[in-house]
């Protein structure tokens, strides 16, 4: 459960990457890395690849890095329903791990080499924040 929400958090991270002027909108893609969590002491490592092609957002939810704090390994699984907004360099996605039926909707800004927001997984009530760094 918080390895999906870490997961969510990358990928948010992801999407709203960095440019020489933050304030712009910009291309998320690459590869985003930090954590998620529903707290500052319960967080979970996380990797967040994205793609623009300028149109349309794809990308993957995987691991974060190995020896991070609550590292979990498990198979990537793919974001959907994506949208970025380049000029607010807002970005939304859901995301379904399914190994574990847990649906999540992830939304976050890019700022800079940073990207943060939140995420949630609305059929179970359970919500929180991530921030990712691009790697």
């Amino acid at each position: 459960m918080k390895l999906l929400q870490v997961i969510l958090l990358l990928s948010l991270f992801c999407v709203a990457s960095c440019t020489k002027d933050p304030q712009q909108g910009g291309d998320p893609s690459g590869t985003w890395v930090g954590d998620f969590g529903p707290a500052f002491y319960d967080r979970n490592t996380i990797t967040l690849e994205l793609h623009w092609d300028g149109k349309e957002l794809t990308g993957m939810i995987r691991p974060g890095l190995q020896g991070g704090r609550m590292y979990r390994n498990f198979e990537g699984f793919p974001i959907e329903n994506a949208s970025f907004d380049p000029k607010t360099s807002i970005f939304k996605f859901e995301a379904m791990y399914k190994p574990r039926a847990r649906h999540y909707i992830i939304e976050g800004r890019v700022n800079g080499n940073t990207i943060s927001g939140s995420w949630n997984r609305p059929d179970e009530n359970r919500d929180g924040d991530f921030k990712l760094t691009r790697k």
